[in-house]
């Protein structure tokens, strides 16, 4: 039986940013953005909204200038009935 003694390297924690999202108007969240360049990961998590927030969240995870740069993620936590109003 082969066995491998691989180092497991530890991924730090994203950094949330999810107050600013919520909090922030469009612009100002994209220039709080450029501000977080040197972090190596950031994360949203948001209760549903609408429409509107989840498209902001898809152009956060598409931006090309974080591309290979900076892991990101995203989760929108919603219900059935949430979905169905919308």
């Amino acid at each position: 039986m082969e066995t491998f003694n691989s180092k497991i390297e530890h991924e730090p924690a994203p950094k949330d940013v999810s107050t600013e999202f919520l909090s922030m108007s469009p612009f100002e969240f994209m220039d709080f953005l450029r501000t977080q360049r040197q972090e190596p990961a950031l994360s949203i998590t948001i209760d549903w909204v609408d429409g509107q927030a989840a498209r902001r969240l898809k152009a956060f995870l598409e931006d090309s200038s974080a591309l290979g740069k900076q892991k990101r993620s995203a989760t929108i936590k919603a219900t059935k009935n949430n979905m169905n109003k919308n």
